[in-house]
């Protein structure tokens, strides 16, 4: 925990997931969490380990947008922070020259100004809108889908030739844009690795656990979800599953 921080928030969505713990499970996780906020070394099974990562995901962007607050009062701090206010006398001498508040001299008040024309107010109007065209676009979205694959490799235990192609990227993005948080998401990823069928037990032996495959509809989403709470039997087999296959077969999955 950086130091000088004396507190930290838990996101409300982070939550669901002690109600698929047992009250040992949940006990462990937040032995994980104090462990981590007080700077703590500590060994985590591989089912905390997993629960605790969402969590330790937050309180490391915590972190960074703490350590970048402080960052800029330091700076501030150091430019001899707020500008000091005039003296009463002082403003009482500005008003005294300038009672009503122009910032021009008496010389350029003297002369009249032009009309504004017709192409200056065009100009402007046409520049503000140019500009507001260009403002940047906030780059949450990318940062979720980076997350939420990085969460997907450490739960299936990918290694690093796995990469974010255009499907993947697609599909995770395809369901944020939907609506889906980026807890249930991870969620699904879940549910997917306590799947029997999708981790490799069928007839053929083969794991059916893509990033792709577990975000390429809502359907899919939403059914590995309710896997991470009713893991499903292990001779359990259903359509959604066999059409899995299928696709994967044809190639258009892939690692």
């Amino acid at each position: 925990m950086s130091k000088g921080k004396k507190s930290f928030i838990l996101h409300k969505d982070s939550l669901t997931v002690l109600d698929e713990l047992s009250d040992e499970e949940a006990g462990k996780l937040f032995k994980a969490i104090k462990s981590f906020q007080c700077g703590e070394e500590v060994e985590l099974d591989s089912l905390t380990r997993i629960a605790f990562h969402p969590f330790k995901a937050q309180f490391e962007r915590d972190l960074e947008s703490y350590a970048t607050v402080v960052e800029r009062n330091k700076l501030n701090g150091a430019k001899g922070g707020r500008p000091k206010k005039q003296s009463k006398a002082k403003q009482t001498e500005e008003k005294q020259n300038n009672p009503v508040g122009f910032s021009e001299t008496k010389e350029k008040q003297t002369k009249p100004r032009k009309a504004d024309s017709d192409s200056d107010s065009d100009s402007d109007s046409d520049s503000d809108s140019d500009s507001e065209k260009k403002l940047p676009m906030p780059a949450k979205a990318g940062n979720d889908v980076l997350e939420i694959f990085n969460y997907w490799k450490e739960v299936m235990k990918k290694n690093n030739s796995a990469s974010l192609n255009k499907k993947r990227d697609t599909a995770i993005k395809g369901r944020l844009k939907e609506g889906y948080t980026v807890e249930q998401i991870k969620q699904a990823v879940l549910g997917c690795s306590m799947t029997p069928h999708n981790m490799g037990q069928n007839d053929n032996g083969k794991r059916y656990d893509d990033i792709e495959l577990i975000c390429r509809n809502g359907c899919n989403l939403e059914r590995f979800a309710g896997n991470a709470t009713n893991q499903p039997e292990l001779e359990h087999k259903d359509p959604f599953q066999i059409s899995a296959e299928s696709d994967w077969h044809k190639g258009d999955l892939g690692l």
